[in-house]
């Protein structure tokens, strides 16, 4: 076969010149190990054996695994591919290159520099928003809006975010959302426009995937400009709840679509978020795997450990667990390692706050790593969720209901509304709010029906409220659902402080007919 010039992600594997180029930099390979990236390259997208790669670098030569996989570890090494995003094992069986190639015919050409490739995890640009006011002076408030956005979205860590200076660049420029997409590496476009006219404020805003031009999501937003900042925070808070969840959801998606073998830890993690907001038993046991099937790919990859840990701690209170004192050491042990890899990660911070809630009852260490956690991400739904949580079982409930409100604010259509739910449940009951403690847990139930921690709490609410026989009824409902399960195992395993409110919950569960 004559030699090509073949391109794939940001990379330019020259087979005349036997060299491998990132952008003007030549890359050091073994003749071995260039070997196998051109047999992997030229068969992209496919399953390349063990023994059929033995058989085409080795030629009659006998080699143990071991050559071929030192070949594999220094391609991934070389490729910045400690993910293994690039270059799949395919278990027992061999390796393929994921990714598409593009191919040039030429004994000593060269190939166009190579197109911005996609980051490993979701990308986005916020492009200048249009003033449609008719005053050009009123530019300063389209373009602030911007900006905020910008920022907010650039401290949600698992984001990659365009930097002003080259989203700007475009705000003359006669491009659609496609070419935007592809000089900027990004597969997501936001922008939008601001009308400002007398005493009233609209701003509109989408969300569109940049490679098929598609709306995601679009919204508009209307106040009154005589508290200019104040507006522009409710703005940018309210495009960030829109956003997250939706981007969340657009990803995973993704990810469930991919091969079983073209998954990389990224993937992984994605897979597991709804499973783990599910909160059965069944789907924390999944989350797990696919967690430690993560870690496994990549040991420092900091958000895998950290939601991790947040559901093994999970499961001993709701009575999951066959292992409860080793799902709570690991859940410890996995926190501390999430930290040790990435101690600035608002993801990690958070759910190790939430970790040394349940493994400690260290209530002030759970603020502070979670306050840290929104220090750097203040229009994160889930921490807020979280701190809600700690103020709740530390007998704070006025703050938890302020804190749970929040972030339902933040993300009204997340997937885990119905633990922001649930948390407000437990904090208006133990607030003797007992009639919207109710129909919060009312609401819940609906929600998630299979939910077990939802059906406590009602029984709980339903007794409270003098609603006796419904209680009782509540009760051999729940008992149905979930057998064995006791009034003594949720105060003894939960981090509760055993506040009057707590108690008095705990003793109207018992009233009802719960063990």
């Amino acid at each position: 076969m004559a030699p090509r010039i073949l391109q794939f992600d940001r990379f330019v594997l020259d087979q005349a010149r036997a060299s491998l180029r990132l952008d003007d930099r030549e890359l050091e390979l073994r003749p071995k190990t260039f070997e196998v990236l051109c047999i992997l390259a030229g068969r992209a997208g496919r399953l390349v054996n063990k023994e059929e790669l033995q058989k085409a670098v080795w030629k009659d030569i006998a080699v143990s695994d071991d050559s071929l996989v030192q070949c594999i570890r220094q391609l991934r090494r070389t490729l910045g591919d400690d993910q293994h995003r690039l270059i799949k094992t395919v278990a027992r069986r061999g390796y393929l290159l994921d990714s598409e190639v593009s191919e040039y015919a030429s004994k000593d050409s060269t190939a166009p520099a190579p197109v911005l490739a996609l980051p490993d995890k979701p990308s986005i640009a916020v492009l200048p928003f249009d003033n449609i006011s008719g005053d050009s002076e009123e530019a300063y408030f389209a373009d602030g809006i911007a900006e905020d956005l910008i920022t907010a979205l650039s401290r949600t860590s698992s984001l990659f975010v365009i930097a002003r200076n080259s989203s700007f660049a475009f705000r003359q420029a006669k491009h659609d959302i496609r070419t935007i997409g592809r000089k900027l590496g990004v597969r997501y476009v936001v922008d939008g426009s601001v009308r400002k006219a007398g005493s009233r404020v609209r701003l509109t805003a989408q969300l569109v995937e940049a490679a098929s031009g598609t709306q995601l999501w679009a919204d508009r937003f209307d106040g009154a400009p005589d508290q200019i900042f104040e507006l522009q925070d409710q703005i940018i808070a309210s495009v960030i709840g829109a956003i997250a969840p939706k981007l969340r959801a657009v990803e995973i998606a993704r990810a469930v679509r991919k091969r079983p073998d073209s998954l990389d830890a990224y993937d992984l993690v994605l897979k597991s978020l709804p499973l783990q907001a599910t909160m059965s038993k069944a789907s924390l046991g999944e989350a797990i795997d696919l967690l430690d099937r993560a870690v496994a790919l990549s040991p420092d990859y900091a958000e895998a450990l950290a939601f991790g840990a947040w559901c093994r701690c999970l499961r001993p209170s709701n009575r999951y667990s066959s292992d409860p004192a080793r799902d709570l050491r690991d859940a410890a042990e996995l926190a501390r390692s999430a930290l040790k890899a990435d101690r600035g990660n608002p993801v990690v911070l958070r759910n190790a706050g939430f970790v040394v809630l349940f493994t400690e009852r260290d209530y002030p260490l759970a603020w502070d790593l979670i306050d840290r956690s929104l220090a750097i991400d203040p229009n994160s739904a889930n921490a807020w969720a979280w701190r809600g949580f700690v103020s709740a079982f530390a007998g704070n409930p006025e703050d938890a209901i302020d804190e749970f409100a929040k972030a339902i604010r933040l993300s009204p259509f997340d997937q885990w509304l119905n633990t922001y739910s649930l948390g407000m449940v437990f904090a208006l009951l133990t607030s003797d709010r007992l009639d919207e403690g109710l129909r919060w847990a009312r609401k819940c139930i609906q929600e998630n029906p299979r939910w077990g921690a939802a059906h406590r709490y009602l029984v709980g609410a339903l007794s409270l409220t003098g609603r006796d026989a419904e209680a009782r009824a509540a009760a051999r409902a729940y008992l149905a659902l979930e057998p064995g399960y006791t009034v003594r195992h949720l105060a003894e395993t939960g981090p509760y402080r055993r506040t009057p409110g707590q108690e008095r919950l705990f003793a109207a569960m018992r009233q009802a007919g719960l063990p």
